[in-house]
């Protein structure tokens, strides 16, 4: 029998998922892992983003699929809007690329929805506590076709300069300017002078654009030496 996890007394969990019926799914889950905590709902994007505005949340269940969220663009977002909030994604996408992508632009677990309830309570245990969950081993050795990198970008990523580097690394992470120009100590001009510089060193026309590049290869490029 699984142990009922620490968490906040009173505390308040977002399940932001389009579809009822997986949401009711959701609530049996968040019922038996947090039988206290008080369980809101969002249907989309903008929905969460308001709860997420005006409740103190201590966990967030997100859909990547549901409506505004354009791809791992809600999860950053969301990740701004509210960055001491752990964020599980859970999905009906189960590919390694997938949960590693949501890990590294801040998801705290991935839970996919083909998974058992009692396996989904055992990962939201141990996202409350702290840990950072996963349903499979990433640590492994990627395929083939999952080591492939457009060999403009690594060019472009190996022209980076050290503090252009950890400029990128902390847009993955899904930090703001603001809060990269406190971190680094440095001007937040001087952070849009990077992004600009980063741009156009890897050849991408946007922000997301280099963030969800940059995402998929971060894997082998940590390894590689700054300039």
């Amino acid at each position: 029998m699984l142990e009922q996890s620490m968490a906040p007394p009173h505390s308040k969990i977002l399940i932001a998922d389009d579809h009822p019926l997986f949401r009711d799914a959701l609530q049996q889950v968040v019922d038996q892992a947090f039988p206290d905590a008080a369980v809101l709902e969002a249907s989309t994007l903008d929905e969460a983003m308001i709860i997420a505005a005006h409740d103190d949340l201590d966990l967030l269940l997100l859909d990547i699929n549901m409506p505004g969220m354009n791809g791992f663009n809600g999860l950053i977002a969301l990740r701004n809007a509210v960055p001491a909030t752990p964020i599980v994604v859970v999905s009906a996408d189960e590919e390694r690329e997938t949960i590693q992508q949501a890990l590294t632009l801040g998801a705290a677990g991935f839970i996919p929805k083909s998974m058992a309830k009692a396996s989904m309570v055992q990962g939201l245990h141990e996202v409350i506590s702290g840990k950072v969950y996963m349903p499979v081993d990433l640590s492994a050795p990627l395929t083939r076709g999952q080591m492939m990198i457009d060999d403009d970008f690594q060019q472009g990523y190996a022209a980076l300069t050290g503090q252009q580097r950890r400029v990128l690394e902390m847009l993955v992470l899904g930090k703001s300017n603001k809060v990269i120009a406190f971190e680094l100590d440095i001007a937040e001009s001087t952070v849009k002078a990077h992004v600009s510089a980063i741009l156009r060193k890897l050849r991408v026309n946007s922000r997301t654009q280099a963030v969800l590049n940059a995402s998929k290869m971060l894997g082998t490029v940590r390894a590689m030496p700054s300039l």
